[in-house]
């Protein structure tokens, strides 16, 4: 079996050794004072509609970080999976359950020859798939959604943003090695440009992300080794006096083509699912008190399974609580 560039000790250690660098875990037993803790528990329900393989889904975990000072910070979290499947033919699955355990840091810099803040990010993550009831291990299914895997994914992406923080870029680059039950194995390179940006004053914010994928094997994807899409998002924040109490609502779509992203802003891989060609998502968030937050989010997704040719869509609805102090 041929191994990928990182292994899953790989992908952990360089984010354990970009928090020692930061200092994060002494910082954390010395002194409180100076970090901003945060805690976010999320779940997420959806039901696919056409879908030859998948009948619904549903995931819940959470996310535990800090930021010290303006120097960096961490986030470690961890999230289930559970997708349950239909048919019995080759390639099916009666449930796949996915662990997802997660770590990044980061480092903020200020160099002179920028007028702004450079941060430089390191994302890790180790995921487990184990499927029951499956028929050929998947193959027959495309991307391999029915077999048991090993998945390690390295995420570093470095960020600008000016002083006025009235305009940032972005560069992001993931390595995702997934190593099937049975001696499959392939690996995808993924890279994001971003930019973001205030229109009207600070009370708006959009964001343009571009994905450009690469998948090393012709059979994962029937073939369609590259794919690329567009995503953009718009933030409006209200201030104190919102409508329904809303402290700020979002809007985002994508459209081309997606396969196994690798979402930075919502820390989520997508193993599960099938080539991604459109999807639109609202959002909207209150405040609950000053250290408190909680956001609904609704969604509807476009997907493609090359490999038995099936079109489907998918509709889902996010709650995410957040609370600081």
């Amino acid at each position: 079996m041929k191994k990928g560039l990182f292994s899953q000790k790989h992908v952990i250690t360089g984010c354990v050794l970009l928090n020692a660098a930061l200092g994060l875990p002494a910082a954390v037993a010395q002194a409180s004072d100076p970090w901003e803790m945060r805690l976010t528990a999320q779940t997420v329900y959806g039901s696919y509609n056409d879908a030859d393989l998948r009948d619904s889904l549903f995931a819940a975990g959470f996310f535990i970080g800090g930021d010290y000072l303006e120097k960096g910070g961490f986030t470690v979290g961890y999230t289930y999976t559970e997708v349950d499947g239909k048919g019995t033919g080759p390639g099916t699955f009666d449930t796949l359950e996915e662990n997802t355990g997660y770590l990044s840091g980061k480092i903020h810099s200020y160099p002179d020859s920028f007028p702004g803040k450079l941060t430089w990010r390191l994302d890790g993550y180790l995921i487990k798939d184990d499927a029951s009831g499956k028929g050929n291990n998947g193959n027959a299914a495309g991307s391999y959604a029915g077999g048991d895997a090993d998945i390690g994914v390295v995420n570093p992406i470095v960020t600008f943003i000016n002083n006025a923080k009235d305009l940032s870029f972005e560069m992001g680059y993931a390595y995702s090695n997934y190593d099937y039950d049975g001696g499959d194995e392939y690996q995808a390179h993924q890279v994001t440009p971003t930019v973001g940006f205030a229109v009207g004053g600070q009370a708006n914010w959009i964001q343009l992300r571009a994905y450009f994928i690469h998948i090393s094997e012709d059979d994962v994807n029937d073939g369609n080794n590259d794919t690329a899409a567009v995503e953009a998002k718009w933030t409006h924040w209200f201030g104190p006096s919102g409508p329904l109490g809303l402290h700020s609502v979002g809007l985002s779509g994508m459209l081309g083509e997606r396969f196994l992203a690798v979402d930075s802003d919502a820390a989520v891989v997508y193993t599960l699912a099938d080539e991604q060609q459109g999807s639109v998502a609202l959002n909207g968030v209150w405040k609950v008190g000053d250290k408190t937050s909680l956001m609904l989010q609704g969604g509807y997704e476009q997907y493609e399974n090359r490999v038995i040719n099936n079109d489907y869509d998918s509709a889902y609805i996010y709650l995410n609580l957040s609370h600081k102090w």
